[in-house]
């Protein structure tokens, strides 16, 4: 179990609507007691999600609304800090009221007014792991948190250093060793012959014979005479 919470001992009066009444009334209880307490604060403090068990409850008594009432007894897990409990955050926001910080169910505040002139106090940064002192808890009835003051007793480490969005990354290349390249006795010299280019032969279309015209004429009188 989290060390902020406490396994403790409740009783509720519990009503049940007739249109729930059944031979076995215990899970009609405790859904009522898991949907009306549960991920909430109650007059006892915060009551942690699935952590109701019934130990025992009366019989039921009619009630004039149309339903009945049941006297139960049940365990819950509570979260309810007490002033000089010591516990562990990291900084979500520093403002001018001072140090905030989430713990889920808590919301814690150190306040700046309980700490001047502090100097560990000036040089946590957002993001920084802090122990702090409980001074009091704040909340109502079926609040989601519970808010604490507390003041500082010491930053723990560091905050991470956050990269830089405009830096470049380097790449380190691999260095051949001497072994893997080989000594220069193993050496070899490579020739390399240069080529002629290779000329590209053009073939020449022959022209076609073209008869001239008083030569045809002359062919075709000396065909007519003979």
């Amino acid at each position: 179990m989290d060390p902020m919470f406490e396994r403790r001992e409740l009783t509720r009066k519990v009503h049940i609507y007739s249109k729930f009444l059944q031979k076995n009334m215990l899970p009609s209880i405790l859904a009522q007691l898991r949907m009306n307490m549960e991920g909430r604060c109650s007059s006892e403090g915060y009551i942690e999600r699935d952590s109701i068990t019934i130990l025992s409850y009366s019989l039921g008594r009619i009630n004039s609304i149309s339903g009945i009432d049941y006297d139960v007894k049940f365990q819950a897990d509570v979260c309810l800090p007490h002033p000089g409990q010591i516990f562990r955050a990291s900084v979500d926001l520093r403002s001018k009221i001072g140090i905030h910080a989430e713990l889920p169910p808590l919301k814690i505040l150190i306040p700046r007014d309980l700490h001047i002139g502090n100097e560990e106090f000036d040089r946590v940064e957002v993001g920084q792991e802090f122990e702090f002192e409980v001074i009091g808890p704040q909340f109502k009835q079926q609040d989601k948190m519970i808010v604490v003051v507390g003041r500082l007793r010491t930053a723990l480490k560091p905050a991470p250093l956050q990269p830089l969005l405009n830096s470049t990354a380097t790449v380190e290349l691999p260095t051949l060793s001497t072994s893997t390249m080989g000594s220069s006795s193993d050496e070899k010299l490579v020739t390399i012959n240069p080529t002629e280019p290779t000329i590209k032969k053009t073939r020449r279309l022959k022209k076609p014979n073209v008869i001239d015209s008083n030569e045809s004429f002359k062919i075709g009188m000396d065909e007519g005479s003979t």
